[in-house]
């Protein structure tokens, strides 16, 4: 009996509140957004500024899919939680990409071989990958398999390229550039390594650039001395 009184209360205020001047629909509008998460690239302002859209909305009615296709809508939102806090407040949980390299000049790929592109760009130590239109996956694979390679190596990318051809390019972190071609590209890399380690890793200020499409060998070209 008491808890069919209650309900039967709750009932009546309900009733008498949306019998008032406010509607139903302005009771349970959305007035608040609180984004939370660990937030290494976006602002929780930047954030708020694109969820602005479900201002206004029917906490209600508003479907949680909804919701969640305006808070994953960000650049640099990988996924989001919504819940909703009654009667008008938004909370969302928001997890960023995590960027792995740029993707030439403008985009970054994420750790999950996503290309973002975000509207300003971070200044971060990685990578750069180039390559033609829809390559991201062929290049970022490309990538993961050469890093293997140098694993037991000093030597870092700095940029990998993919050219229109089907040529492909490194430049390492200490500035050398080498040229692997197109075919038996971890083949040519290792003969580099090889050359690299036993010869060229004490004049690396000496070398120009180094072509390694020979069968067995490397050339290298020298900066010409004053």
């Amino acid at each position: 009996m008491r808890i069919a009184a209650l309900i039967g209360a709750v009932l009546l205020i309900l009733v008498a509140l949306f019998q008032g001047e406010d509607s139903p629909d302005s009771w349970f509008a959305i007035q608040h957004v609180e984004v939370e998460g660990d937030l290494n690239y976006a602002t929780k302002a930047e954030l708020l500024k694109d969820y602005q859209p479900l201002i206004g909305r029917n906490l209600l009615t508003a479907s949680l899919m909804s919701i969640k296709s305006i808070a994953v809508s960000p650049q640099w939102v990988e996924s989001a939680e919504v819940r909703k806090v009654w009667p008008n407040t938004l909370q969302i949980l928001v997890r960023e990409y995590r960027p792995l390299a740029y993707w030439g000049d403008r985009q970054l790929i994420s750790t999950g071989a996503v290309v973002i592109s975000p509207p300003a760009l971070p200044n971060l130590p990685l990578p750069r990958l180039y390559g033609p239109e829809d390559t991201s996956d062929l290049v970022l694979d490309q990538f993961g398999l050469i890093s293997q390679v140098l694993s037991a190596t000093s030597l870092r990318i700095e940029k990998l390229s993919l050219e229109l051809r089907g040529a492909w390019n490194i430049t390492f972190t200490n500035g050398v550039r080498v040229k692997l071609g197109r075919e038996e590209i971890l083949e040519r890399l290792q003969r580099f390594i090889a050359v690299y380690k036993s010869d060229l890793s004490g004049r690396i200020d000496q070398i120009s650039s180094i072509d390694a499409r020979y069968p067995h060998g490397v050339a290298v070209a020298w900066k010409k001395t004053k």
